[in-house]
């Protein structure tokens, strides 16, 4: 048996420079600390980044989703399609409305909602009558698919869309693993009506906690905006003099100076991360990929796959060790690991509430009897990589 390390490592972790301390330092002394220019300032380089005309910071992505759906008047009359494979948040969201959430299996490779599955559940869940899409189940209106993209590989935007089209859907796209990811040439980010985006503690650049919503829409842009700090009409560092209006029923979601101050700098060094989580992504590849009963993940063939995560799949009938084995064992050895995700449909909450039955998902289900999250993120060191492939190499030899 390998010689366990000394500290833990685990399967990710923020990488957060001196430059990004001190720009935070700088807004924590300036006196404005919420929301104010550098939230700003955010918004118009990430949007600049992405190419995206309309951005809009908020204080997580689970916010961003939520005011998109609420920007498109989802109601309780509604239903909206999502993966089975995502965050509790994606299909959370959808309830906050008392809407139904209708779930797609994922495809037995990259686990994602593709066209197929997607014109399935259509098929199987839905009824068409030439004008709306319905629930089959509740006859509640489909107004919206949620797509997500899953470890920094990309859903086939291009025939999602049209899918969508066909039945009159919005898109709003789950991408808080596509930062920065590219789909045929094109960024993540300006493919649906909108894109949210994750700054949580272990994506690709982190604010600590906070998201960012993309769209194309002015007037939902505009809506969000108000939305996002109690439906006021102006931000308070735009606002002249004391006096402003609530001109609706908003929510308080919106970014902070000091989150937005450390977005800025880890914009700016998103590259470098991206490269460094790619080298290591390579590497494992090259290693784990001559077992046996190991499926590493494929580069994106459709564009640039971002590597936020490192998902393995192990068949323990060819491998000779279990996915539940793997992991307890790397646990000895002080590695960390994680499973993205446990499907929608197996919790508690979504079985009681919605029914889901797991024969209805059976790509979803081989996916989580066999996957592993492998430690990967921008600050790891060769001696970090080095002591996961050593160890993994010692299981699956």
């Amino acid at each position: 048996m390998l010689t366990s390390r000394k500290t833990f490592l685990p399967f990710a972790l923020p990488s957060i420079s001196e430059d990004a301390i001190e720009e935070v330092a700088q807004v924590l002394r300036s006196g404005w600390v919420t929301s104010g220019p550098k939230v700003k300032q955010f918004e118009m380089e990430f949007g600049d980044f992405v190419g995206s005309k309309e951005t809009i910071a908020v204080n997580s992505a689970t916010a961003g989703l939520h005011l998109a759906l609420e920007a498109i008047g989802l109601t309780t009359n509604d239903a909206a399609i999502t993966s089975s494979i995502t965050f509790t948040a994606t299909a959370e969201v959808i309830c906050y409305f008392g809407a139904e959430p209708i779930l797609t299996d994922v495809d037995p490779i990259h686990n994602l909602m593709t066209p197929q599955t997607l014109e399935a559940t259509i098929s199987s869940k839905c009824k068409w009558n030439g004008k709306e899409l319905t629930s089959k189940k509740t006859g509640k209106l489909i107004k919206a698919i949620l797509p997500v993209h899953l470890a920094g590989y990309t859903c086939d935007m291009e025939a999602i869309l049209q899918i969508a089209k066909k039945y009159n859907l919005y898109v709003i796209e789950d991408a808080a693993h596509a930062f920065p990811a590219v789909h045929k040439n094109k960024m993540i980010g300006t493919w649906g009506d909108f894109t949210v985006f994750s700054f949580y503690a272990t994506k690709g650049i982190t604010t600590g906690e906070g998201g960012m919503i993309t769209t194309h829409h002015k007037e939902y842009a505009d809506r969000i905006r108000r939305m996002r700090l109690h439906g006021i009409n102006r931000d308070a560092f735009n606002r002249p003099g004391w006096y402003y209006e609530v001109v609706d029923a908003g929510y308080k979601y919106n970014m902070t100076d000091i989150a937005a101050a450390l977005g800025v700098v880890q914009l700016k060094e998103s590259h470098g991360f991206w490269e460094r989580r790619t080298e290591i992504a390579k590497h494992y590849n090259a290693e784990f990929g001559r077992f046996k009963g190991v499926k590493i993940p494929k580069e994106d063939e459709n564009g640039i796959h971002s590597w936020h995560l490192y998902r393995i799949e192990i068949d323990p009938k060819v491998a000779k060790i279990g996915r539940d084995t793997l992991v307890e064992e790397l646990k000895e050895r002080n590695i960390g690991t994680s499973l993205h995700f446990i499907p929608i449909f197996e919790h508690p909450f979504y079985k009681k509430t919605h029914g889901f039955q797991r024969k209805d998902y059976p790509n979803a289900c081989s996916m989580y009897d066999r996957t592993v999250s492998l430690p990967l993120f921008a600050g790891m060191t060769k001696s970090d990589e080095k002591d996961v492939i050593d160890a993994m190499k010692e299981l699956l030899a």
